[in-house]
Parts: structure tokens; C-alpha cells; sequence
């Protein structure tokens, strides 16, 4: 607000110069013409004569041009701002409105040099480029010092106004000289006022600039500060997902190795062949786990679902835990895995593979039931096993982590171990949203 009215103060002293230019350049060339005729009428002309050093052939005609000028110069600056090739060329429109006041000037006398302020007061407003605008100002004010009469007169014919005064009474020519004076203080007044306010304007705008340039360095402090706060965050969630991936594929490969191992050597002493052909099937099952461990690091999904379906991911892996661990799994599926979103059937996967791998760490089972059912539009999995179990289930690692996919899938998970262990798992369904 305080803004636009010290702008607009600038525009209203603006609008000011012009009125007292245009009455101090048309009371003077009014003064000259109707002296001019005065002395013609009343029989003066020969006494005036000896008094002057030059006379114009045709008064009215340096009358008529000064208005002309001056109303030419007015039209000229209105619409300059439309003119877009001044844009471009912004010391042009500066010399054409200084050769228009010359002119003007010329015609009377040089007495109202004023409006040469108002082309000064142009170049600060229009002229972008300071070294350009420099220039602009230096001629102007080259044209103001010596556009006067006491050294023009010695190259160009004319009459002062002082000279035109003197046919009057000493009283006449004191009104008239004063009226001269006040209109000439009264524009340089308005032209100092003028610069006032635009330095003002200046310099507050600079104020502005260098707050908002000092408030933009604050944000981008502060866009630092979020950028690295996210930077942290973003390390932190691959650093937790980087840890469930990896519980998640070795937990449940070095727990089948763990107790194919411990059959191997209850059976080394008893079958060579059959040890051996154990020792392949644990081998095998390593090279699987650290395939998806690479491929976790790598943000990829297990292998086998790289390679297979859901459906025969889950028959693989479950067959070759049955053979790692010597446990009984019996596995029903009541509905086709087709159709489902990557992520639906990632944290099948793995919601099988972690219900299984707790139940022979933790549980100790000899036996494993895992069903896949649909109860409306929910995916429902249930793992129960025969095992220890717990009173006070305390969900550690895994289960913690399987938690955080399940509700990023806005489903549930539920778990008991009263009578072994229970995994209840309840997934939305979102059928064909990636599948076109």
C-alpha cells in the first residue's frame, strides 16, 4: 500500500510539471505576441526598435509554433509507452523530445527552459540501462546550461524578455517579470520534488529487494535443511526396507539350512548318499537366498516371483522347505493368484515365507497348514502350525516388519498362540488396477 502511493505520488508531481510548463511556456509566448502587437498598434514600434537588437518578420508564427511544440512534446510522451520498438531503442524517444523543446524554446526567446525537466524527469522514468540513462541526463542538462539568452544570443537572432518588457511602466513590468519568476520557481520546485520522491522510491525498492533477497537465502536455508532432513528419512526407510528384505530371505534360508544341517548330521553316520544329496539341496537353497538378497539390495522382488507366478513361487517355495527342514506342509489354495498387483503379491509371498520360517525357529513345528481363501474382496491367509507356541505373542523383527507392508495395503494382521501359533492375514483385493 504505502507502495503504490508514493508511486503515485511520483506520477502526481509528474502530472504537475506539466501544467506549470504549459503555463509558463504559453504565458510567455501570450507576453511576446501581445507585446509585438501592442507596440505595433500604438505607434511605439520605432522607439522599441532602437531598444532591441532583432525583430521576427512574423510574430504570431514563433507563438503558434511554441504551442504547437509543446502540445506535439505532450502527445508524443503519452504514447511512447505503446510504442513497442522504444522498448528496445530507449535513448531515441530522450533526443526527439529534446529536439522538440529546443524548438519550442528557440521560438520563445529561450525563456522557459523548464521544460527541460520534464525530459530529465523522462530519462529517469523510461531509460532502463544506466549507462544509457547517464548519457541521456548529461545531454539534457548540456542542452539546460546552455540554452539561455545572455550566450545564445551572440549566434542566434532574438529578443529577450526582458526586452519585451521594457515597453511597459516600471509597476507592469514588475508584475509581469514576477509572474515570469514564479512559474519558473514554482517548476523547479516541482522538478526537485520530483527527484525526491523518485529517490525515495528507489531507494525503497532497493529495501524490498534486499529483504526479499534476504528472506529468499532463509528459504534456501531452510530447503536445505528439508532436502537433508529427507535425504536422512529416505536413508532411514531403505535402511529399514534393506532390513526387512533381508530378514525376510535370509531368516527364512538360513533357518531351513540350519535344520537341514542339523539332519545332515544325525544322518551322515547313517547314509553317505543321502547326506550328500541333502548337503545339494541346502547348497541350492543358499544360492537361492543370496540371489534375493542381491536382488533386495537392488529394490527387486524375489526371485521366484521374477521367474515364476505367484502361484508356482509359493508350490517352490514351499516344496523346498519341506525338503531343508523335513516339516510337513499342507498347502491349499482356494482361488487362482492371477490378476493380483505386484505388491499384493509380494507380501503374499512373503507373509508364507515368514509364517513358515517362525514356525520352525520359534515354534519348533513338525507340521504347517497354510491356506489362501477370499472372503469378499479381501485376501485371507492362514498359517497355523503345531508347535510351542506362546501365551504372550511379542512380535519381534519380522513380524514388525510384515505389519508395516500389510498396512501399507490398508490390510490387517492378526496373530494367536494359544494352541501353536495362528497367522491371520487380510488383504484388500485391488484387481486390474495395474493390469489394464
Amino acid at each position: 500500500m504505502i507502495q503504490d502511493i508514493k508511486k503515485y505520488n511520483v506520477w502526481l508531481v509528474y502530472v504537475c510539471m506539466w501544467v506549470f510548463s504549459f503555463f509558463t511556456v504559453w504565458y510567455t509566448a501570450i507576453v511576446m505576441y501581445y507585446t509585438l502587437v501592442h507596440v505595433t498598434k500604438s505607434g511605439y514600434a520605432s522607439d522599441f526598435i532602437k531598444n532591441i537588437s532583432t525583430l521576427s518578420n512574423v510574430p504570431m508564427r514563433s507563438f503558434y509554433i511554441s504551442i504547437f511544440m509543446f502540445i506535439a512534446l505532450f502527445c508524443f510522451v503519452s504514447i511512447r509507452p505503446k510504442l513497442k520498438f522504444f522498448y528496445h531503442h530507449q535513448m531515441i524517444p530522450i533526443f526527439i523530445e529534446l529536439g522538440f523543446s529546443l524548438i519550442l524554446m528557440k521560438n520563445i526567446s529561450f525563456s522557459a527552459t523548464c521544460i527541460l525537466f520534464i525530459v530529465i524527469a523522462d530519462c529517469l522514468m523510461y531509460v532502463d540501462k544506466p549507462f544509457d540513462r547517464s548519457i541521456c541526463i548529461i545531454l539534457v542538462f548540456l542542452a539546460y546550461m546552455f540554452s539561455n539568452y545572455g550566450y545564445l544570443s551572440n549566434y542566434i537572432p532574438m529578443i529577450s524578455f526582458q526586452e519585451y518588457l521594457s515597453v511597459y511602466n516600471s509597476r507592469t513590468q514588475g508584475l509581469l517579470m514576477g509572474i515570469e519568476v514564479t512559474l519558473t520557481n514554482l517548476n523547479i520546485v516541482l522538478f526537485i520534488a520530483y527527484i525526491f520522491l523518485y529517490l525515495q522510491k528507489q531507494m525503497n525498492e532497493t529495501q524490498k529487494f534486499a529483504s526479499l533477497n534476504a528472506e529468499l537465502k532463509r528459504l534456501n536455508i531452510q530447503l536445505k535443511g528439508y532436502a537433508n532432513l529427507r535425504e536422512k528419512m529416505g536413508e532411514t526407510k531403505e535402511r529399514n526396507r534393506l532390513a526387512r528384505e533381508i530378514h525376510d530371505t535370509l531368516g527364512h534360508t538360513l533357518t531351513g539350512l540350519s535344520v537341514g544341517l542339523e539332519a545332515c548330521q544325525v544322518m551322515i553316520d547313517r547314509d553317505v548318499n543321502v547326506t550328500k544329496a541333502q548337503l545339494g539341496i541346502l547348497q541350492e537353497s543358499a544360492k537361492r537366498g543370496l540371489t534375493d538378497v542381491r536382488r533386495s539390495v537392488d529394490k527387486l522382488k524375489p526371485d521366484a516371483l521374477e521367474r515364476y507366478s505367484l502361484k508356482e513361487a509359493l508350490d517352490m517355495m514351499i516344496m523346498d522347505f519341506q525338503k531343508l527342514t523335513d516339516v510337513t506342509i499342507l498347502y491349499l489354495c482356494h482361488l487362482p493368484l492371477v490378476n493380483l498387483n505386484a505388491d499384493e503379491e509380494e507380501i503374499v509371498y512373503r507373509v508364507v515365507q515368514e509364517g513358515m520360517t517362525n514356525s520352525v525357529r520359534h515354534g519348533h513345528a513338525t507340521k504347517i497348514y497354510v491356506s489362501i481363501a477370499q472372503a469378499d474382496n479381501n485376501l485371507i491367509i492362514i498359517i497355523e502350525d503345531n508347535g510351542q507356541g506362546c501365551k504372550d505373542v511379542n512380535p519381534g523383527f519380522g513380524i514388525h516388519h510384515l505389519t508395516e507392508r500389510i498396512n501399507l495395503l490398508q490390510g490387517r494382521i492378526r496373530y494367536y498362540g494359544d494352541n501353536g501359533f495362528e497367522l491371520i492375514v487380510e488383504i484388500p483385493m485391488r484387481r486390474g488396477e495395474n493390469n489394464g
